[in-house]
């Protein structure tokens, strides 16, 4: 099952076609941070498009990487930041690529809609770069996206393959369906905390 390249998703933005985009920041992040799961940290948060979740964790103290490779998305990231005052950054980058001064460099990952934005294919590539990025016992937190449908984007995620791809190099402390999820997708979002393991 083949992904989006980089024009399909630049294609979104220059149609204004973001049926994905909620507007704000997805009601599992919020709660996540109201009940003090994620704590301000440096943070990245990987295929973050217009990133909400980033503005919104800027303005409660986290460092943030908002990393996106459609100019749409970091254009409006960008200003935002701008036009906010806030610390934070938005990197024009594709994820996958992102250099070796990345690496250890954060606390925190963010998943918001991203895993099952790419290709199966390339899912043990994002574990293995979230890794890498991530500091010893790092977390990556957020929400996956169970589509029931066989085609994407986005592309069905399961427990079962959240626990396949993750687990040998996350420990899985916490992965349930969430209760917060926003109307449209109730139902559908598991909830994960997953912690670098220090050594595999």
């Amino acid at each position: 099952m083949a992904g989006y390249e980089q024009k399909d998703w630049q294609g979104h933005y220059d149609a204004d076609d973001l049926r994905w985009d909620l507007g704000e920041a997805s009601p599992p992040i919020k709660k996540l941070w109201e009940d003090k799961e994620i704590l301000p940290g440096n943070t990245i948060i990987p295929g973050c498009g217009r990133g909400h979740e980033a503005l919104f964790l800027m303005e409660k103290g986290f460092r943030v990487a908002g990393v996106d490779y459609s100019p749409g998305a970091i254009d409006y990231l960008s200003r935002e930041i701008s036009n906010r005052n806030l610390q934070g950054c938005a990197l024009l980058e594709n994820f996958f690529q992102l250099n070796d001064d990345h690496n250890a460099q954060y606390d925190l990952m963010i998943e918001q809609t991203f895993f099952c934005a790419i290709s199966p294919q390339h899912r043990p590539l994002y574990v293995e770069t979230a890794y890498r990025l991530l500091k010893d016992n790092g977390i990556l937190a957020g929400v996956f996206y169970e589509t029931g449908v066989e085609d994407g984007p986005p592309f069905n995620t399961t427990r079962e393959d959240i626990m396949q791809n993750f687990e040998p190099f996350f420990k899985i402390k916490r992965l349930e369906k969430t209760s917060h999820s926003a109307e449209s997708r109730k139902g559908k979002e598991w909830l994960g905390i997953l912690e670098k393991r220090s050594r595999i």
